[in-house]
């Protein structure tokens, strides 16, 4: 959940291989001139999305102190721009203004949400009205679960519980998309 150390710089580069497929496919999925992603890792997504044009703004949250030097040095250039802002945090408590995204991301880190009907709720808030959440969900065995801290991705039915979770949360046009590899695809609009 926070890679740090030597260790965590492999596992870096392993959730980098292992993410790949994602964050190309958010790549596309993802529009609007600012876009958040939650739980950047070592900044891959944030680097396709700030090198592909079509963004004036990509800014990411993560809790890792080791994942925010990497991000920040493999996005060097456009964070010295502007262009892209990394911070240390928490999806509870996102640092930016109401309505301030047209976009957010959130890949293989949902599982990792302490509180996701709160969190779903601070990510609202700094959503545009109409804008776009993404959320991929990496597979897993329901059945060793139990060290996971987002009570949802615990459940049997993660997918199903993250919908209701969603439009509790004000979200709407929910929609489970299908896979990635392995992983599931939901998105929403703030309503």
């Amino acid at each position: 959940m926070r890679p740090h150390g030597v260790i965590g710089v492999i596992v870096g580069k392993i959730m980098d291989l292992l993410n790949r497929r994602a964050c190309q496919f958010a790549r596309r999925k993802l529009h609007g001139d600012a876009v958040l992603e939650i739980g950047f890792g070592t900044g891959q997504l944030v680097r396709l999305l700030s090198d592909d044009g079509t963004h004036r703004f990509v800014a990411g949250i993560d809790p890792s102190p080791l994942m925010l030097r990497m991000a920040r040095k493999r996005n060097k250039k456009p964070v010295e721009r502007g262009e892209v802002d990394l911070r240390l945090g928490e999806v509870s408590t996102l640092p930016w203004g109401d309505a301030y995204f047209d976009a957010v991301a959130a890949l293989h880190s949902f599982q990792f949400w302490n509180d996701p009907l709160h969190d779903l709720r601070e990510v609202r808030r700094v959503l545009k009205p109409g804008g776009q959440l993404l959320l991929i969900l990496r597979a897993r065995n329901p059945n060793r679960a139990d060290w996971l801290p987002n009570p949802l991705s615990r459940g049997s039915n993660e997918i199903a519980e993250t919908c209701v979770a969603l439009r509790q949360s004000g979200f709407s046009d929910i929609a489970a998309e299908g896979k990635v590899g392995s992983s599931a695809v939901v998105v929403a609009r703030r309503a």
